[in-house]
């Protein structure tokens, strides 16, 4: 059941995305929306990537910022917990991943010092 918030354009719907707030008719979070800004990206150039107006971009901002303590913990809390996961899997995909990282950042260190 989709249950409207303060904000037009903004709902919450347990079976959507945990119940957290997302973009109404979209499985777009709102969290989503705040991290790619923070990432750079324009509400112009999200709308472009995604199937939204930029009224729903911009309720999506005013909704995050509105709340934005509350949605950074979320945020943290997730972040943790997949951490904690990935720490935790030693299957042979993830052993490969993590070869790949530090491979990388061998190379970035490597280009640094030249």
């Amino acid at each position: 059941m989709t249950v409207p918030t303060d904000i037009k354009y903004i709902v919450t719907d347990p079976e959507v995305y945990g119940g957290r707030p997302i973009i109404a008719g979209h499985r777009i979070a709102v969290i989503d929306v705040a991290v790619w800004t923070k990432q750079g990206m324009t509400p112009e150039q999200i709308a472009a990537e995604f199937p939204l107006a930029l009224a729903q971009i911009h309720a999506a901002l005013t909704y995050y910022y509105d709340h934005q303590e509350e949605l950074d913990n979320q945020l943290a809390q997730d972040e943790a917990r997949l951490a904690a996961y990935a720490a935790q899997d030693h299957s042979p995909v993830m052993e490969h991943l993590r070869a790949l990282g530090r491979s990388l950042t061998d190379r970035a260190e490597q280009k640094q010092e030249e």
